[in-house]
């Protein structure tokens, strides 16, 4: 096959394995660098010469990260062996072993300082139920108006990793910081996205909060190099620390594997200073929300 062809097949097989539309991107992305490097115009001809050779490659760049070469060694592997139909063998072309990090989480005289300068109340909405929910971003900007269960108090994520839907909790101070943000803009909009941009069309895009994100922890003096995602980390560690068992944890925020889920444990047991819920600390920064911007009701 040309490189025309096995690019054109190799989105067919994405499709067909439904891949997110940003996993077939990145895997695009580092399918053409492959193939570029290679210069072949017959892709059938590929052995695992080429393939060592290119990890190879990578692994000389200092600018690259053990992950980010895993991660073409993966997109490579699709396309050998769903793509082009070859075996590999895995023992010649190994992952590069990644170092072990350990999730970076704010503290809870940080989160608070954090939530004392969230002004708006659309930011205020967003952020307090990325903690209180332990949602990815992409999540929360997917949220749709009747994704918010008010009775059961849970909140549907259809966009979820992997494409898998779950539900989160919705704490009580969550469903009021979105009821105070709905009354104020009343966003509506065709799609009945809780966050739409300005066309009322699409949701927001992550580099608006982050950008946003950024400089309320510039105001709140916390020095932390860390984005939204951190609030996921954080209601992870103290839901532990407030006695919610590992596979409840898992579920809420749906991993795939008991092990990403564990990884919290030690983060948990770290600092042990707190003992409250999520809950109770939502309670906690939406009261002095309300009470900075005389909210009454």
């Amino acid at each position: 096959m040309t490189q025309s062809q096995t690019r054109k097949k190799f989105l067919q097989d994405m499709t067909l394995r439904g891949f997110s539309r940003q996993s077939i991107i990145t895997y695009e992305d580092h399918c053409k660098r492959f193939l570029d490097f290679t210069k072949t115009r017959d892709t059938s001809k590929l052995t695992e010469r080429e393939f060592r050779s290119y990890l190879l490659h990578l692994s000389q760049r200092e600018d690259l990260a053990p992950a980010t070469i895993n991660l073409s060694n993966s997109v490579i592997r699709f396309l050998y062996e769903v793509t082009l139909e070859k075996d590999i063998n895995y023992k010649r072309v190994p992952h590069a072993k990644e170092p072990v990090k350990r999730p970076i989480v704010l503290t809870v005289e940080e989160l608070s300082a954090f939530f004392e300068q969230v002004e708006r109340p659309k930011h205020f909405a967003f952020f307090l139920n990325l903690y209180g929910s332990g949602l990815r971003i992409s999540e929360m900007l997917a949220l749709r108006t009747d994704d918010i269960d008010a009775k059961r108090m849970l909140l549907r994520v259809r966009c979820g990793k992997g494409n898998k839907e779950r539900y989160a909790p919705l704490t009580e101070a969550g469903l009021e910081a979105f009821r105070h943000y709905w009354r104020l803009y009343r966003p509506v909009n065709t799609n009945n996205f809780v966050f739409p941009d300005y066309t009322r069309t699409r949701t927001m895009t992550r580099c608006a909060f982050e950008s946003s994100f950024k400089k309320i922890l510039a105001l709140g003096g916390i020095c932390k190099r860390v984005g939204p995602h951190v609030l996921r980390h954080c209601l992870a560690t103290h839901a532990l620390q407030s006695g919610t068992d590992l596979v409840t944890l898992k579920e809420m925020l749906g991993h795939a594997s008991l092990s990403s889920t564990a990884e919290y444990v030690h983060l948990s047991l770290v600092d042990k200073s707190n003992s409250r819920s999520p809950e109770e600390l939502t309670a906690e920064f939406w009261a002095g929300y309300r009470k900075r911007n005389f909210i009454h009701g």
